[in-house]
């Protein structure tokens, strides 16, 4: 990998450097979670997977970290069921990322696939299909733990993840790209956004439903959410370059950017945000300081936006299958490995 490249390139990017300021932790029983999170979706996804090609790439893109990572401090049920539940809406988001057949064919056929896991994820007594069987579990595990306002808000939260999937698909089967502010818009919902926080609840073990939309966890949460997107943008760009529903294609196609500016500049509103966060989180701290599970919550969103980071930099998912990361967080990227299976770090 060359950190500092002499010559200009034109076969890839130089992934910049972000701020990474806030603690990074794992949970002290991530590799447990991980071995048990990976049992799970043999027990529960395996038949939702199309093949056993795709079951064992997506156990090695290591999702079983992703909830050690971003919930260090819950419980060890808590994290598991983390763990699992970003499993479970893992695998739907690279089924629709398949447009030769199934969720991703058409988006009238996502809806209605979508359709049947939001009514069974309501009702897991009707759970039929594979993916209602694994919300039953999910469902079983989680919801005890959940205020009758926090579960009303699961669904919605849900519902909305899958509706921002399908609104995704005709610019992906088109090759459309929306402009920013639209882009921004579905992404917050096919990003998860809206479970993302509430689960933020969940692994703080607090409820914070009556201040959700509250002007301070407002600000709070739409710097958070649009810094996760956009560090994820980056991170995920190798997968992802001429997909339409990435902030840097946005900016290529639009504002007529060059990769590497395009690169530079979603990773510089990537940075804004972060500090925005910052600011939005020190001063609803202070607004709400009467409210110790704000004060939870708000040290779990620092612990959230950390780990997902941290877990985009070491998944496979992103830097290609069969890649280990090294540990770096800047380098060349170039598009494709010439041996995907031997990649080591960030590929150069």
């Amino acid at each position: 990998m060359s950190h500092s490249p002499t010559v200009p390139r034109t076969d890839g990017f130089h992934l910049p450097v972000f701020p990474r300021s806030l603690p990074v932790v794992y949970h002290p029983h991530a590799a447990q979670t991980e071995f048990r999170s990976n049992a799970w979706v043999r027990r529960y996804l395996e038949s939702c997977c199309t093949s056993q090609t795709q079951l064992m790439r997506l156990l090695r893109q290591r999702v079983g970290l992703y909830g050690p990572l971003v919930a260090p401090l819950t419980d060890r049920d808590r994290v598991l069921a983390l763990a699992d539940f970003y499993h479970f809406v893992g695998l739907i988001d690279d089924l629709a990322a398949d447009h030769t057949g199934g969720l991703g064919a058409s988006p009238g056929g996502a809806r209605a696939a979508f359709d049947r896991i939001t009514a069974e994820f309501g009702d897991p007594g009707s759970a039929t299909t594979p993916f209602g069987l694994a919300a039953a579990d999910l469902w079983q595990r989680m919801s005890p733990d959940l205020s009758s306002r926090q579960q009303h808000r699961f669904h919605q939260s849900l519902a909305a993840f899958l509706d921002g999937i399908a609104a995704e698909l005709p610019y992906q089967l088109t090759g459309t790209v929306p402009d920013y502010p639209a882009y921004i818009d579905i992404r917050l919902a096919s990003f998860g956004c809206d479970f993302i926080c509430l689960l933020n609840e969940y692994a703080a073990a607090v409820d914070v439903s009556d201040l959700s939309r509250s002007p301070e966890l407002r600000a709070v949460h739409d710097h958070a959410m649009r810094q996760m997107i956009l560090v994820n943008d980056v991170l995920s760009l190798r997968k992802e370059h001429g997909d339409p529903m990435n902030a840097v294609r946005v900016l290529e196609h639009h504002d007529r950017l060059p990769l590497q500016q395009a690169v530079d500049e979603v990773a510089a509103r990537a940075a804004a945000h972060e500090h925005r966060y910052l600011q939005a989180r020190d001063a609803a701290r202070r607004q709400l300081a009467h409210r110790p599970d704000v004060d939870a919550y708000l040290r779990a969103m620092d612990h959230l936006l950390a780990g997902a980071q941290e877990f985009e930099y070491l998944t496979p998912r992103y830097l290609g299958d069969g890649a280990v990361w090294d540990g770096s967080t800047t380098g060349w990227v170039s598009p494709v490995p010439a041996d995907p299976a031997a990649a080591n770090g960030l590929p150069s």
